[in-house]
């Protein structure tokens, strides 16, 4: 998409570097065919493809139940400055859980780039997990 009163197709490089000022978005599951979205910091890392997210559960977790019966996860990211200025970026793809081994690889990334929200209060589980992206599209529009 070229017209400019819609915007730009961006770039590769510009999403990235969009993912990476953002590193906040909402993350949308589905069950039953009902939709699910839920605001979420994430870590994008461009090199692997992926998009890391630190999960917080409570016990008997609408999160947890949704996303066990999800397949393909959307993660959109976005920036309102006016309606002719937005950014807009949707990336999808496989969600899974990360191993012992992948954590330890990136936590101490992960916290220096993700704008992670502080879960330390009540009973909540934390659990890492990796979006693998299978699809990545970005708009913007600025005047």
């Amino acid at each position: 998409m070229t017209d400019s009163w819609y915007g730009h197709t961006m770039a590769a490089d510009e999403i990235t570097e969009f993912l990476n000022e953002q590193a906040t978005g909402v993350l949308c599951l589905s069950k039953d065919r009902r939709a699910y979205g839920i605001p979420m910091s994430f870590a994008y890392d461009a090199d692997e493809e992926r998009a890391i997210m630190d999960l917080g559960f409570a016990e008997d977790s609408k999160k947890r139940e949704f996303i066990e019966t999800t397949d393909e996860v959307c993660l959109t990211v976005y920036e309102w400055d006016g309606p002719h200025e937005w950014t807009s970026v949707v990336m999808s793809g496989s969600f899974e859980p990360l191993s012992r081994d992948d954590i330890d690889d990136v936590e101490a990334w992960y916290y220096r780039v993700a704008k992670d929200i502080d879960v330390s209060a009540g009973d909540v589980d934390l659990e890492w997990y990796e979006l693998r992206v299978e699809e990545l599209s970005g708009v913007a529009l600025s005047e």
